[in-house]
Order: structure tokens, then sequence, then C-alpha cells
């Protein structure tokens, strides 16, 4: 449907004529000689549901693809025309073709200053490249583009004048053209609410003014920003990078130094002298050692309670139980009877959430740091106070001396046999029914001389062969891994050496499970 023809070079407007001159067109005689503005092949008029337009005569065959226009555009083009022709000093063309055809404008308005602006319908979908690429060729013969539009498209980079309208390809016809004039839509022109037609007489109002700029200076503008953009993150980039370099540098100064002081902090550490003055007697062993503030170097005392190790404890030591009333009466009893002046080191809280406390210079103040204290090897180390006089130089670990004392018990006392016909309920740990885990380690690291060295690996050496001995029983199957076995005699299960009641085919013996043991 196209709403301009030329009858004989004459230029036909559907929209501009009377109904009674449309009617008699067809009776012209040069009516033969009516062509369609796009394709120059010859047209009929039509009307059709009292809207008047111009299409292909009959039979006719064109090889251009004419732009198909709804009820709804054109009625939308008619409705502009009025609007604009009632303006003062404006004048309304619809379908206005450039001399070359390189444009057509819906609605091309004309001043009687000469000031043209291009009202295009655009109610289907549409890129905002087209969008932009077509607005140019406007420009670029000194006409402003307008855009009618349904919807706002305030999210396109390149902004553009636009009338937003509400009105699409299927929203439903009004009774007259003029009534979409009226319809009350946000309008990116007037930042606001308003009626179409207002902002139509605004863009006609010869003091209006599109402060954006054209589309090809927009599109440079934003191609100085992007390039700006680039330049600022490659700057960040780099300045990140030199940052980094340079805190890289000054965390390998800080691990340096830090280095240097917890050298020169083992350094000027030394053990007490306990030759001179022994260890006082107290109800627990006491470790200390002489060390010096990093920062003025005042001497002062730290002790702990647990036996220095002999391999460098990487995690930082701070002291719980050494703050005990009962602790510090001891330290402060061999201060005492050294009588050299020495001080005793403070005990702070350090600063966080948790609840830390630290040994502290009592003079300056200087906290000195976990890692310090655990750095101190054993040789820094010296027993001040020992639990009894018969325990001068160290103290055995908590598990071996309740071991012993265990033992101690057991031989005092004489154990009955059960009474015959009952199964026995407990057995010693070397019995290879025992079942439970073994009270003395075999950790080799744990010892603390060549013979409990050589009685450690003499009993892994016993337990493996124990192990090898289980694998090797018919009576048993071992899982893959080797440390886990089934009973073929009762089908029970278990691991490593500890057989229970399967040794000796114990587990056939009636009575020896209770029924629910599965």
């Amino acid at each position: 449907m196209q709403l301009v023809a030329y009858l004989n070079g004459e230029r036909i407007d559907a929209t501009e004529m009377a109904h009674a001159p449309w009617r008699a067109l067809v009776n012209d005689p040069l009516y033969e000689t009516l062509m369609l503005l796009e394709c120059g092949l010859r047209a009929s008029r039509v009307t059709r549901k009292g809207r008047q337009f111009f299409k292909h005569y009959p039979e006719v065959e064109c090889d251009i693809e004419h732009k198909s226009e709804s009820d709804q555009h054109l009625a939308m083009k008619r409705a502009l025309k009025d609007r604009i022709d009632a303006a003062p000093g404006w004048h309304a063309e619809v379908e206005h073709a450039h001399p070359e055809r390189v444009w057509i404008a819906d609605v091309m308005a004309t001043h009687i200053s000469g000031k043209r602006l291009a009202f295009e319908v655009q109610l289907s979908a549409q890129s905002e490249d087209e969008y932009v690429f077509r607005s140019e060729r406007y420009l670029d013969d000194g006409i402003g583009p307008v855009w009618i539009v349904p919807d706002n498209l305030d999210w396109f980079r390149v902004k553009l004048p636009m009338i937003v309208t509400g009105f699409g390809k299927s929203s439903p016809l009004p009774a007259m053209p003029a009534a979409l004039m009226e319809t009350l839509t946000y309008q990116p022109l007037a930042r606001n609410i308003a009626r179409v037609g207002v902002v139509v007489d605004h863009v006609l109002h010869p003091s209006f003014h599109w402060g954006h700029g054209t589309p090809r200076q927009q599109k440079e503008e934003l191609a100085r920003q992007e390039m700006k953009r680039a330049k600022d993150a490659a700057a960040a980039a780099l300045k990140a990078s030199a940052d980094s370099e340079a805190k890289r540098l000054a965390d390998e100064e800080s691990v340096r130094r830090n280095a240097e002081r917890d050298a020169l902090f083992v350094e000027h550490a030394a053990a007490p002298d306990i030759n001179e003055t022994p260890a006082v007697a107290a109800g627990m062993n006491i470790w200390a050692s002489v060390v010096q503030c990093v920062g003025l170097g005042h001497p002062m005392l730290i002790w702990r309670l647990l036996e220095p190790p002999i391999r460098i404890d990487l995690r930082p030591y701070r002291p719980g139980p050494e703050n005990f009333q009962h602790v510090r009466a001891s330290v402060a009893a061999w201060l005492e009877a050294q009588d050299r002046g020495l001080a005793e080191a403070s005990i702070v809280r350090l600063k966080g959430t948790e609840r830390r406390h630290g040994f502290a210079c009592p003079d300056c103040k200087e906290v000195i740091q976990g890692r310090w204290v655990a750095e101190l090897p054993h040789t820094k180390w010296a027993l001040i106070a020992a639990g009894s006089p018969s325990r001068s130089s160290q103290t055995l670990p908590a598990w071996e001396a309740h071991h012993r004392k265990q033992a101690t018990r057991a031989g005092a006392t004489t154990e009955k046999p059960p009474p015959a016909g009952r199964l026995q309920l407990s057995y010693d740990e070397a019995d290879p029914r025992f079942i439970g885990p073994k009270r003395k380690p075999f950790w080799i690291s744990e010892a603390r001389d060549a013979k409990e060295i050589a009685d450690r690996q003499a009993a892994k050496d016993a337990r493996a062969a124990r192990l090898q001995a289980i694998r090797d029983n018919p009576r048993y199957r071992a899982s893959p891994n080797g440390f886990r076995f089934e009973c073929l005699d009762c089908g029970g299960m278990f691991e490593d050496d500890k057989e229970g009641i399967h040794a000796d085919g114990g587990c056939r013996i009636p009575g020896a499970r209770a029924f629910s043991w599965r």
C-alpha cells in the first residue's frame, strides 16, 4: 500500500484528496499513466475500509519489494500530516522521496524558512545501527530526522530524537487518526509524561534544539571515550603491576628483616646456668630461657611447661598455664635463688578477637613473638623447676607416666584366674586377643635416647611380623589393602592385629558371642 503516486508526472497524495476527486480519478483520461513512486510501474487507486491508497495495477509484475505498510502505519502517518499542517508555517508531505530515491520520508515537514524535518514512523523492530544509518542519510542532506516509535529506546548509545506513541503494529485502530495525537506516554524529549501531539508541536517550535549532536559526532565522542577508557585501563594495569612488584619487594624486605630479627633473637638467647643455680623443687617441670627484647636488648626470663622439642615447632608458642600463680611462684623462687637481677618476663593479652597471650619485656613492653619462642632450639632451654628431686633433667610424657603407674599397680596386685567355664573378658596388651588402642606408641620420633629407639623399632618389627602371620593364616581372608581381615569360620571382620575372639578359633566356642552380634 502506497500513499503517493504520479499522474502524468504530477505528484498525487492519497491523504490530501477528498472523496469525490478520488472517485473521479479513474475517469481521468491520463489515468493509464498513474504510476508508483518507487518502481515507476502502472498503479491503481484503491479504497478499503474508508482508507485511500495506491497499489500495482492488476496483472502488473514488479521485481521491487515494496515496503509493506500496515493500517496502523498508515493511520500514524495521516495523524502526523494533519498535526504538522495545523502548525503555523509548516507544511507536510507524505512519502516525500529523494530525487535519486536515496531515502523516502514517511512524513516530510517543511517550514516557510526552509527548515525540513523527516518524521519516520517505525513500528517494527530495528537495530540501533539501522537507526543511525538512516538518520545520517537525512542529516547529510540537511534534514533533521525525528523517529516515531511505539516504545522508549533510551538504551541506545547514540541518542536520536524520538517520540514515543505506545502505538504498535498490533494496536487497535482508532476511529479517527487524530486520536493518536492524544495518547499520553513518557516522552524522552520532554523527560516527562506528555501527549504525542504536544511533543510534535514542541519539535516543530523554532526554539527546539537537539543538544546531543549528530550521530556521527556522538560516535566520534564514544570512540574517544572508549579510547580513553582503554588508555586508563592500560595505565591502571601498569600501575597495578608496578604496585604489585613494589609490594612483592616490600614483602621480601619485610621477610628478610623478620628473618634477621628472628635470627638475632635466637642468637642472643641462652639457657639459664643450672649448674650455678640448680632447679628448685616444684609440683611440675618448668623449662626456661634467657632472652633479650629485639628493640633495646633488655634481658629477661621466659618459661614453658611443655618440654622443648628436639625439632623446631613451626607453630607460635603461646603461654597459657605459664601464667598461673603457682607456676610464676616457682619461676620467682628460681630467680630469687639465682640473685643476678634477671627480670621475669611479663605475660600480656594480645590484640585480636581470640584470647591469646604472649611474653613481653617488663621494661619497654615489647611483645616477644610466639614464633621467636617456638624457634628456640632445645639447647637454649634448661629445667629451672622439677616435679621431684630425682628428676632434675627431664620428665616423662604423660602417656608413659600413666602406663608406668598402671604397670606398678598391676604388679602390686595378684590377678585371680577366671573361674572354670567362664570366658576371660580382659586381656593383656601383648595378648593377640587384646582389642583397643595400644597405650604405648611406636613412633620413633618421640624416643629420647638410643635404647628407647631400639625398643620401639623392635616393637614395630614384632607388630609387622604379627600382621604377616595373620595374612598367612588360612582362616582369614585379607582385603586388598592388607589391613582388614574376614574370619572364614564365623564371617566376622577385624582390622590390623586386633584378632580378639577370632584368635585360635575362639569365635567358634558356644556362647562366645551374643545372639545379636551381627
